[in-house]
């Protein structure tokens, strides 16, 4: 039979409740019977103490007399033993006389101390008190006064607690298992509700799963598989749409280079409108061959990070560099780079992949800029942002969540690869870069980098 997570969690809260009241009972049981043996002890003495005030220093030399005041001041057994050979005198119970006390009462007749202790007398388990007793002649202890009582009666009681903690264990358990069967359904469900998410996502069924509102561990996991799912499904979106564009970017270029090839080659094309076509070909062939050399560049940059040559450098002098760089491309369009930078503590970046993809957003606001486009470096409490804006037309709203995809470009882009270049270079460095559009009109893109 398959065991579930579930069965196994039912099984071993149950063992854990077994294993712990079992301990708990002994443990109980023992204290129990302890005390009632302590209690017994305490009773002995009390009335040890009671005898020693009636009798005081006294001797024992009547005994039948001070055997009646015994009868009427105890309630236990006692017994009186002789000195040299702890044979018992005399008895309170039907004792026969001339037997041996099977406790050695040195410490009694030799030191006059009080002895205490259990002992088995006649086949029974009993607890004892033993008091010296003078001899009103000579002063001397002569003989032991002896006060018992039998286990009996704590062994029934312990009996009875010992009933009464098996009756509670048998009417405990089968409320703790179903108490335990609850448990297991509100810790099985959400796995089961995961599990048939899971199996939907295996078959590329993107169905984001119900939220379990557990308040634990649980229900923020299933928030979290919830959000990797709507992750899934964005990226399985955006794998289809770069095959798509991919195969179109692609496709243009060989169908111009097809055409023209066997155009030439079928005699189609002669003399100037072959050389035509053969510029063509060259043009386009170049064109591809850029298209695959960014791909296989951008695929290094998202999975190898030995293309990243790290070393402590300074924002501000790369910022101005890269808007020097831009600066014959901008006053050819008519534009204006404005920088402004603020004292910012060294990072570890590679300064040629970082150069690229600063290059790349001027580059990018450059071709949708009216006049100007400005470049800030700022401090954050906990890091640093560059902010790229121009005063251009902004992105489409329906462009936001696309724009830094492989071959997604505007109407003056190029291959549609330079943003998402930039991406994985901000990503690898530590950074994170959003794209969205100001309040006042234009392109703003924003990098960050946090906990510096």
């Amino acid at each position: 039979m398959k065991k579930t997570i579930g069965k196994k969690l039912v099984y071993t809260y149950l063992l854990l409740i077994i294993f712990t009241l079992s301990v708990s009972g002994t443990l109980f049981y023992a204290m129990i019977k302890q005390f009632l043996v302590n209690e017994a002890m305490r009773t002995l003495h009390t009335e040890a103490n009671n005898l020693v005030k009636v009798f005081g220093s006294s001797g024992v030399d009547e005994l039948p007399i001070r055997r009646k005041v015994l009868s009427l001041i105890i309630e236990s057994d006692y017994l009186i033993v002789d000195k040299s050979d702890q044979r018992i005198v005399q008895s309170g119970r039907n004792i026969p006389k001339g037997i041996r006390f099977p406790v050695e009462l040195k410490d009694v007749f030799i030191n006059g101390e009080e002895m205490e202790g259990m002992s088995v007398f006649r086949g029974e388990d009993i607890v004892y008190v033993a008091l010296p007793m003078y001899s009103e002649k000579t002063g001397q202890v002569t003989r032991a006064l002896v006060l018992l009582t039998d286990l009996q009666q704590i062994r029934s009681s312990t009996q009875n607690i010992l009933f009464v903690l098996l009756k509670g264990f048998s009417i405990t358990l089968p409320i703790m298992f179903v108490i335990a069967y609850v448990m297991m359904r509100s810790l099985t469900r959400p796995l089961q509700v995961l599990r048939q998410a899971v199996g939907r996502l295996a078959n590329r069924d993107f169905t984001p799963p119900e939220i379990v509102r557990s308040g634990d561990e649980l229900e923020a996991l299933s928030r979290e598989f919830r959000r990797m799912t709507f992750a899934l499904k964005h990226y399985d979106e955006a794998q289809r749409r770069f095959l798509q564009n991919a195969s179109h970017e692609l496709k243009t270029p060989l169908m111009a280079i097809q055409g023209y090839a066997e155009g030439i080659r079928d005699g189609i094309f002669r003399d100037e409108e072959a050389d035509k076509g053969l510029e063509v070909i060259t043009r386009e062939s170049k064109r591809l061959k850029k298209i695959v050399d960014e791909l296989i560049y951008l695929s290094k940059l998202e999975t190898m990070d030995d293309m990243y040559d790290r070393k402590p450098e300074d924002l501000k002098e790369i910022i101005q560099e890269c808007a020097i760089g831009v600066e014959s491309i901008a006053r050819q369009k008519g534009v204006h780079i404005t920088t402004q930078t603020e004292e910012c503590p060294a990072l570890l970046l590679d300064r040629d992949k970082i150069s690229q993809a600063i290059i790349n957003l001027l580059a990018n606001g450059i071709r949708h800029a009216r006049q100007t486009v400005a470049i800030r470096l700022s401090r954050l409490p906990h890091g640093i942002r560059i902010t790229i804006e121009d005063d251009g037309p902004g992105l489409r709203e329906e462009d936001m969540n696309r724009i830094f995809e492989r071959f997604f470009h505007g109407d003056t882009g190029d291959t549609g690869l330079g943003l998402a270049i930039t991406r994985a270079i901000i990503e690898k460095s530590g950074g994170t870069i959003t794209a969205g559009n100001r309040e006042e009109g234009g392109a703003v893109f924003a990098i960050e980098f946090l906990n510096i």
